[in-house]
């Protein structure tokens, strides 16, 4: 019997919409809500893949489960749908959450990589670039939902990524220094200079009308 897979990233794990369904969702920085990235909410597209569904399991699917906090609500919530989640796959998962799912779930948590308990945090580099597609944690500000990369002036690389406090500042100012040599590669590529508008996602505390790079080397001057 084949068992539909539910994920939460599309890098790995290929979506088909048939046997594979894509969850557009993140976290919000500071709580556990779990909001969508899309303008679909995230309750409605758990209702249209309930829907699509030929029976009432699921896998869920994710690059790296580490409090399993999400995949707990996103449980919770498909259960209320009358959908039963039998299992998770992930690539990397800490050993609380490995012995935690697979005492609560049928089939189980699978896993390629479990960290040991000694591991402080998680981190993926693309959280610590400007401007790429899919990086950094979901912000709600005056300004709306917006994305923080993990460093200052934008987002908390303490809190984010255990950088401690005392480094902060040099690891920010090397975020800041790597970006920048990124988006100065880009344009030279592209032949013109890319603004905060043309990002894959807005960027917290920036101005739709500035320059990627111009912006990147106003912080680097502060």
């Amino acid at each position: 019997m084949n068992i539909p897979i539910v994920t939460l990233d599309k890098i790995y794990v290929k979506p088909d919409e048939k046997n594979i369904f894509f969850l557009d969702c993140t976290r919000v920085s500071g709580s556990n809500k779990i909001i969508s990235r899309k303008k679909e909410s995230l309750n409605m597209q758990i209702i249209r893949v309930s829907n699509s569904l030929n029976g009432n399991e699921i896998i869920l699917a994710d690059d790296v489960v580490f409090s399993g906090n999400v995949l707990k609500n996103i449980i919770n919530r498909f259960s209320i749908r009358g959908i039963t989640v039998v299992g998770i796959i992930s690539s990397i998962c800490s050993s609380e959450a490995y012995e935690y799912f697979n005492r609560n779930l049928k089939y189980g948590l699978r896993t390629k990589f479990i960290m040991s308990e000694d591991v402080i945090d998680q981190i993926c580099e693309r959280d610590f670039y400007f401007g790429v597609a899919g990086s950094g944690i979901m912000i709600n500000s005056e300004e709306g939902l917006c994305k923080a990369p993990y460093f200052k002036p934008y987002g908390d690389s303490c809190e984010r990524a255990s950088i401690p406090k005392e480094y902060e500042n040099y690891f920010s100012t090397g975020c800041l220094e790597r970006s920048l040599y990124l988006w100065d590669d880009v344009d030279n590529t592209r032949g013109s200079s890319t603004k905060i508008s043309e990002l894959p996602e807005r960027i917290i505390n920036t101005k739709s009308e500035d320059e990627v790079v111009k912006t990147l080397r106003r912080e680097l001057r502060r």
